[in-house]
Parts: C-alpha cells; structure tokens; sequence
C-alpha cells in the first residue's frame, strides 16, 4: 500500500496543478475577451478586438456600424495617421504588413536557447535556484524523519498535508499576497513532500546504501538531458505535447487509484504497476521538456511567478526520483 500510495501520489499532485492552472487559463482569457471568439482583427493589420456583450447606447446594429467605419474615418479625415501612413518605412519585396504568425515565427526563430532574452534568463536562473532550495528542503526533511519517530509515521499524512500548502500556493499571487508568506508555503510543500518519501527511503537504504545516491544521480541526469533537450528544440515546439500528456496523467490517475485497492494477490497488480511505474516514468521525463518551454512561454506573456513554475519542476523531478529509485529497488532484489 505504501508503494501504490508513493507512486500515486506525484500523479496526484500534478492532476491538482494542472487543474488549477487551467482554470487560471481559461479566467484570465475570460476577462481579456467576455465575448470569447466573436473578436475579429480589423482592417488596419493591428491587434485584435474584442466586442463587449453589454448593450450599447447605439444600439447592436449601429454599434457594429460605427466600429467598421473608424478605420476608414482615420484614413480619410485625419491629416496625422495620413502623415503615419505617408511616412512609415516601406516593407520588402513579398514581406507581409501585418504582424508574422506564430508559425512564420517558428520557421524564423532558430532553437528556443537563441531565441532567450535577459529577462528570461533571469527569470529561469530565478526558478532554477528556487528549485535547487526546495530539493534541499525535501532531503533535509527526509533525513529528519528518518532520523526520528516521524518515519513511523504513514506516507498519506504528510502527503495529504502537502496538498494544504500546495493549495495556498497555486490560489495565491505574488502581486497580491506577501512573498515571505508564499515563500514559507513553498517551503512547507517541499518539506511535507520530504517526510512523505521517508520510509520509501528507509526501505530502500535497507536494500542497498547505494540506491539512493544512484537514483539521485539518474534523475539528475534525465532532468538535465531534457532540460537541454527543450532548450534546443524548435520555441514552443515541446508545448504540443500538453494533450498527449494529460491524458496520460488521467491514465496515470486511475491506475495509481486502482493499485491502492487491488490486492497484491491479484492478476491485475502486476499490470497496474507496471503501467504506472514505467508510464509514469515516460510522461513526468517529457514534462521536464514541457515545463520548461511552458516556463518561457508564460514569461513572455507576462507570468512571472518563479514559486509556480518551481512547484512544477520540483513534481517532476521528486515523482521521477521515486520511480528510478523503485526500478533500483526491484533490480536488487532480482
């Protein structure tokens, strides 16, 4: 059960993740356009427009009149964006007067590490070191427990507890709460998460003192190869994997459920486990990949929440932790 409940509960804490922040997703959305698609771009080549949904005072017929006739008013009347159109610099032969797409933009842009700018390798260095801080917090609880009679104690607690921080993480913001407050939140998450992975660990130092700091290695090594590995991919070529890869936390989801229930004994726990074990391993391995470039892209459209985007990376590395570690288990005892 302890197994089943170690391996579901990384599933878990990312599912909750995800879920919050698309729904931050679809509210910001909702406040920049109430209207959703009915916003159009207009006939100068500018950005788009939204439409509000409460009535006008000209009523629906000559509002939508009178916002198709602006552009054509500011040609032809005023003498000032005459003169700007007079006297803009003229584009290349075939170039386009619009602003590029997203995906002219892709074929100009080279790897996502050319395409970095100060701002988002502070920002990066930022998260990186918080991180590195939150994995010192996790060990350091890990060690403590087991240590102390706070092993003893089952892995659900502080799992469970872990989620309370978590929470208060990801429903508060840095614009609006104190940041020594989100701080001790993170820090709590992280600790909680520690003292859930304690007696994971003393089973594992039982089997060999060894397997700790080789898995410790290993993840280190897989978090850094796709850190790289999205670093020199195409800018936001790693975000298409966010369908393919929530539904494999769905999948992951109900296994890791199903496995805290199904006898040991059964014929269906081997196939469970394995599921999540090695599925789980796949999908929070490319989560390195998608984070990462989810980190820079959210940077550029103005999120700059270093705690959030540590939360995410600091999932995965602690759920692929755990599942190297299980693999290093189960090869020792073979």
């Amino acid at each position: 059960f302890a197994e089943s409940w170690a391996l579901a509960c990384g599933t878990h804490t990312r599912t909750l993740s995800m879920s919050f922040m698309f729904g931050v997703r679809a509210a910001r959305l909702s406040l920049r356009c109430p209207t959703g698609p009915a916003s159009r771009p207009s006939s100068m080549g500018h950005s788009l427009r939204c439409y509000s949904s409460r009535p006008s005072r000209f009523g629906n017929k000559k509002r939508t009149q009178v916002l198709e006739q602006e552009p054509e008013a500011a040609r032809g009347g005023d003498w000032v964006s005459q003169s700007q159109v007079k006297e803009a610099p003229p584009t290349a032969a075939g170039a386009p007067a619009t602003f590029p797409s997203y995906e002219q933009r892709q074929q100009q842009a080279g790897s996502q590490y050319e395409s970095l700018s100060d701002g988002v390798v502070a920002h990066m260095r930022r998260v990186y070191a918080t991180l590195a801080t939150g994995i010192g917090i996790s060990a350091a609880a890990s060690v403590t427990a087991m240590a102390t009679p706070l092993g003893l104690v089952h892995p659900l607690i502080p799992g469970l507890g872990a989620m309370v921080p978590l929470l208060g993480l990801m429903y508060t913001s840095k614009h609006t709460h104190s940041q020594t407050l989100r701080a001790g939140l993170f820090a709590a998450f992280t600790g909680l998460s520690g003292w859930a992975m304690a007696p994971l660990l003393l089973v594992a130092l039982k089997v060999s003192p060894a397997i700790v700091p080789q898995a410790l290695a290993i993840t280190t090594g897989l978090f850094g190869t796709m850190t790289a590995l999205s670093l020199f991919a195409k800018p936001g070529s790693m975000l298409r994997l966010g369908v393919p890869l929530g539904a494999g936390m769905l999948m992951l989801l109900g296994c890791g459920v199903a496995g805290m229930f199904v006898p040991v004994t059964s014929a269906w726990y081997p196939l469970l486990h394995s599921i999540n074990l090695y599925g789980g391993l796949g999908i929070f391995t490319l989560y390195i990949a998608y984070d990462t470039q989810n980190m820079i892209n959210e940077y550029e459209m103005g999120e700059d929440d270093h705690l959030k985007h540590a939360v995410d990376l600091f999932i995965n590395f602690k759920v692929i932790f755990q599942r190297v570690l299980l693999l290093l288990m189960g090869r020792s005892d073979d």
